[in-house]
């Protein structure tokens, strides 16, 4: 749940995290949605992000999922298609990912 406060001149202000969903009116669950995840080519991103994806979708095949190296080498990005079941779950996951050292960002 989030908190709202309100400012000097009545606007309420909604305090959430970076990471937290937008538009929640937008979302409908449960729903298959698209992530790719971008961060620095080392032997260690893929293994962070299994790791990861585990913690939240245990049932998840990660032999799905589609490892791109950037044009220059310096990058992969992890494409993934998540079966997520409500507003928490993303929230959770992105607050994850934004935490992991080995991930640049996620969209």
């Amino acid at each position: 749940m989030t908190d709202e406060k309100t400012t000097s001149n009545t606007v309420p202000v909604v305090d959430r995290k970076s990471t937290d969903i937008h538009n929640e009116e937008l979302w409908q669950f449960p729903m298959q949605y698209p992530i790719k995840i971008i961060g620095h080519a080392s032997p260690e991103l893929m293994g962070a992000i299994s790791e990861l994806l585990n913690k939240h979708f245990p049932m998840l095949d990660l032999a799905h999922l589609t490892v791109t190296q950037s044009s220059g080498g310096k990058y992969h990005s992890i494409a993934a298609v998540l079966p997520f079941e409500n507003k928490d779950q993303v929230n959770a996951i992105y607050a994850d990912l934004a935490a992991s050292k080995h991930v640049k960002t996620a969209l």
